[in-house]
């Protein structure tokens, strides 16, 4: 268990799981974070934006309210500024319906801050186009003015219509990737969407773990702050525990069955299995250390 795991073994397991098990989430796939107006209503554009991209395997698409709700409650001690700039850092692209006031409030703050801005597509509705308001002449403005952001008009009445979905798509589809030679992003640990992928196997190796583990274990593999470390954490616990990929218990986290069997289809098991003797022997013999070099360059000695 974590508790005899020393600072030293932890530092260990990080580096092996980030360089030796870690696997990309979404390497292949373009992750898209779609805003607008609630996505269970089929009549809401975003709603319907979320069937069309469905269609294409390519793309993963994101809703801020699965990504940050949790973070933004709570204590409360982590601002909309800086989950901000950690999306800015994350996501290939913004596509932004203006329908809610919800949406209104995401464009306003997000159009302010000139990493997403170059990241976002606004689709106005066209009926909206000349109208003199304080959208257009502001957020919509400044993301035109960004050097790869997006505007482009959409009839959301006719959204469903197929010869609309084409159209729309292949302009979106366009500028998602010129954004993403422009603005490129690293889909590496430090990525709060694929931190679940590091988090994950840290937890099974190590059985049970406190959330405090967790953060010490994420602040080895990123070199970030705590803040960070610690958003990221919470976040990726957040949705391994919606897919029931882990639980929680009085003395930390651990992977529940259908977890193990996700780690043991998703991950090396060569270095997962040498990990896992080396956390074995660290825990139970005195003069034992878990090995960086043991596992990543040969049996177990």
């Amino acid at each position: 268990m974590e508790k005899n795991l020393r600072e030293k073994d932890l530092n260990q397991v990080s580096r092996i799981v980030k360089d030796r098990i870690f696997v990309p989430r979404s390497e292949r796939k373009v992750t898209v974070f779609l805003c607008g107006g609630e996505v269970t209503n089929e009549h809401n554009a975003r709603s319907k934006m979320a069937s069309i991209f469905s269609k294409y395997p390519r793309y993963e698409v994101l809703y801020p309210e699965d990504l940050f709700d949790d973070l933004l409650a709570g204590q409360g001690q982590h601002s909309l500024l800086k989950l901000e700039n950690i999306l800015a850092e994350s996501v290939d692209a913004i596509v932004l319906f203006p329908e809610s006031p919800g949406s209104f409030a995401e464009l306003g703050a997000f159009s302010n801050n000139t990493k997403l801005a170059n990241k976002m597509i606004v689709v106005p509705n066209q009926k909206f186009k000349s109208d003199k308001s304080f959208i257009n002449y502001g957020p919509i403005r400044l993301v035109k003015s960004s050097k790869s952001g997006k505007v482009t008009q959409a009839n959301y009445e006719k959204m469903s219509e197929k010869t609309e979905q084409h159209r729309l798509y292949r302009r979106v589809n366009d500028y998602i990737t010129n954004i993403k030679k422009l603005c490129p992003v690293q889909k590496n640990v430090a990525n709060i969407l694929e931190t679940e992928n590091f988090i994950l196997p840290c937890i099974y190796l190590i059985d049970v773990i406190d959330i405090y583990g967790l953060y010490r274990l994420m602040k080895y593999a990123t070199s970030q702050d705590d803040s960070l470390c610690e958003i990221a954490t919470r976040s990726a616990l957040g949705r391994l525990a919606q897919k029931r990929l882990i639980t929680r218990t009085s003395s930390g986290f651990q992977v529940t069955a259908i977890g193990r069997e996700y780690v043991r289809a998703t991950f090396r098991s060569t270095y997962l299995d040498r990990a896992r003797v080396e956390i074995l022997n660290a825990e139970n013999r005195r003069n034992s250390s878990v090995s960086y070099d043991r596992v990543s360059f040969g049996a177990h000695l």
